[in-house]
């Protein structure tokens, strides 16, 4: 399937509305000056984007910072020989693109969307600016580039040293952090979840089918999504952790 990327544009009338609810949930924007609130208001930019799309190409000058306000991204790189390797899956809430504006350097991987996804985003420019304005903006960029990191690290640990039951379990977890309802509906497909595991399809099928018969997921829908029962999940793993 050939991927183009999207375009960003200026929030509508109608629109505009739901990137300032977005920005509004974030204790960061509310320490801001009145000045650095408009500013960031009126440069931020909306995207809408359907499954499969990109959002940004690795070697592409690093332009913007993105916010997730609904649905999920993929950050990945591809080898020499056209295989992917999955980095972090970004859900609803989540931002990224901070480390490549840090270093002002081009984009160092893809971006894609796994589902229909609606996102905010905040231009180099008034980045730059905020992060040297407000003490608060630059303690929640560490906040978020400590926990992807800690992402980065136990996605590591998985694929070195669990087997492949678990390093099936650890993704669909990943997939859910932050979700309190007891069964959560989690919208990808198989073949991106045998990516973020590292596994092949067939490998993944396998975990599944014997989460399936341990009441841990099922399917639901002609779709065929996954329905994650959380606290079996997290029993199966062996933590309480999110």
């Amino acid at each position: 399937m050939e991927h183009r990327t999207v375009q960003a544009t200026k929030a509508d009338a109608g629109s505009a509305s739901s990137v300032a609810d977005f920005l509004e949930k974030w204790p960061w924007f509310h320490t801001l000056s009145e000045e650095l609130r408009k500013m960031t208001l009126e440069t931020s930019l909306e995207l809408t984007v359907p499954a499969s799309e990109y959002v940004a190409r690795a070697g592409e000058p690093s332009s913007y910072w993105y916010g997730v306000i609904s649905g999920h991204l993929q950050m990945y790189i591809v080898g020499p020989a056209g295989d992917e390797t999955t980095l972090y899956y970004l859900r609803e809430g989540e931002w990224c693109g901070d480390g490549s504006l840090l270093k002002r350097e081009l984009m160092q991987y893809d971006l894609r969307s796994l589902t229909s996804a609606h996102l905010c985003l905040i231009p180099a420019s008034s980045f730059n600016i905020l992060r040297s304005s407000s003490i608060e903006f630059s303690n929640f960029l560490c906040d978020v580039m400590n926990a992807r990191m800690g992402e980065f690290v136990g996605m590591l640990v998985a694929s070195r040293l669990l087997g492949p039951e678990k390093r099936v379990a650890k993704a669909l977890l990943m997939l859910a952090k932050n979700g309190q309802e007891e069964d959560l509906r989690l919208s990808i497909h198989q073949h991106d979840l045998a990516l973020i595991c590292g596994l092949s399809r067939q490998r993944v099928n396998m975990a599944l089918a014997s989460f399936k018969q341990d009441g841990i997921v099922r399917t639901e829908g002609t779709k065929g999504y996954l329905i994650v029962h959380i606290q079996r999940l997290r029993s199966y793993i062996g933590t309480t952790d999110c």
